[in-house]
């Protein structure tokens, strides 16, 4: 707009100027002579031609620069256009390639600061980042960690109660620390409330294959149909079900020990071991001198003869150990029953005197000696049973009743 405003205010001067010209010009030619005249026609012609021609190329040149002047401003915008059309195209871009990754899960989330040990025995956790420096404790192929602090060498890292340093090379970090973990972890449904029910089929009218307390884990059936509700499990007794509502499904991962613990663990294994040795050489001498209660007798007796059994089967081997007390041909009391010389191999190999030393006693075979207790009997009265092999009557499990 400025170029042409100056523009045409040079067209203005240049036409004043022509009129000066011409008025002199017409001056020139009345107190003239006719030659002078005819000069002053020709000079003023010739100014008129050079005003003009000066003013076409005024009015050239200022219409190129105002052609210019468009032309950079309209390119200017171009240009503006076309930056903001890529920025946007590479957020487009940017979008779309963020929304193509796969997201992690919760659990994959929660695995970033973790760490495993890729070895196949244990890895020597340090006191500092250096092969010569004190041993601490061992993280297992199974032991998770948490990162302290990462570095180029060594990492500093947190697991159970130890804390120390591991070469880098041996540890998978975050996101492959969890697939790892799900290649040499099984998967466990830890049970959350006491007597849990472990069935054969998804009913709660199916058949109790053992039961569970809390605390208790189970391991994951990965190979069973999936089930609304419920949760599959396998064991010695079989493959069942439990309510998913009462147990917790993850993987059995575990947490480094140290040196400390190794050892404490160590000699309660060599102590525990020496007494129940001791035990079984005071029972073989005297057999009926148990102190066990009952209710703890009948269900050692009870995982001895039948720990891999079925829940059904467990029931019924204390059922026929209490018909026989009530039958009157054998001792009338469970630990007369169990003790009578050459009735159960358990108590003459030395198996019972280390399950009741030892404490170790399942809680299915406890809760399958309490239901005998109660007057529960799969046998319908039976007094004896043998591992099935081909003998007649009610066979439970892998025993005949009879």
């Amino acid at each position: 707009m400025n170029n042409k405003k100056t523009l045409m205010q040079r067209i203005l001067m240049m036409i004043a100027a022509l009129v000066v010209v011409c008025s002199a010009a017409a001056i020139g030619t009345t107190d003239a002579q006719a030659p002078a005249a005819n000069d002053a026609t020709v000079v003023a012609k010739n100014a008129k031609a050079g005003i003009v021609a000066s003013l076409e190329q005024s009015e050239s040149k200022m219409l190129d620069e105002a052609q210019i002047s468009d032309v950079t401003v309209e390119k200017a915008e171009t240009q503006v256009v076309t930056v903001a059309s890529k920025s946007e195209a590479e957020a487009a871009t940017l979008q779309k390639k963020e929304a193509e990754e796969p997201k992690m899960s919760k659990t994959e989330q929660e695995w970033q600061d973790q760490v495993m040990a890729d070895v196949e025995d244990f890895l020597c956790i340090r006191a500092k980042g250096d092969a010569d420096a004190e041993i601490l404790g061992k993280l297992y192929p199974t032991s998770v960690a948490t990162v302290v602090k990462e570095g180029e060498t060594w990492t500093k890292i947190k697991s159970g109660s130890v804390k120390g340093y591991v070469k880098n090379e041996y540890l998978v970090f975050g996101s492959e620390a969890y697939e790892n973990a799900k290649k040499v972890c099984k998967k466990y449904a830890y049970v959350q409330t006491d007597g849990l029910r472990v069935r054969s089929e998804a009913s709660e009218d199916a058949k109790v294959l053992t039961v569970a307390d809390k605390g208790d884990k189970l391991e994951f059936n990965k190979k069973a149909d999936k089930v609304d509700g419920w949760v599959a499990v396998t064991g010695k007794s079989g493959d069942g079900y439990v309510a998913a509502d009462y147990v917790k499904v993850k993987l059995g991962t575990t947490e480094a020990v140290s040196i400390e613990e190794e050892i404490k663990a160590q000699k309660e294994k060599e102590a525990k071991a020496a007494k129940a040795s001791s035990h079984a050489v005071a029972t073989k001498n005297a057999a009926t001198s148990a102190t066990a209660d009952d209710a703890t007798l009948l269900a050692a007796i009870i995982q001895c003869e039948a720990g891999s059994e079925p829940y059904e089967g467990q029931v019924a081997v204390g059922a026929v150990v209490l018909n026989r007390m009530r039958s009157g041909r054998w001792p009338n009391s469970i630990s007369g029953v169990i003790y009578q010389s050459g009735q159960f191999g358990p108590v003459s190999n030395g198996s019972l005197s280390r399950a009741l030393s030892s404490g170790n006693i399942s809680s299915s075979c406890k809760n399958a000696a309490a239901e005998a207790l109660a007057g529960s009997d799969p046998t319908g009265g039976k007094m004896f049973f043998h591992r099935a092999n081909g003998r007649s009557g009610l066979v439970i499990g892998h025993h005949v009743f009879y």
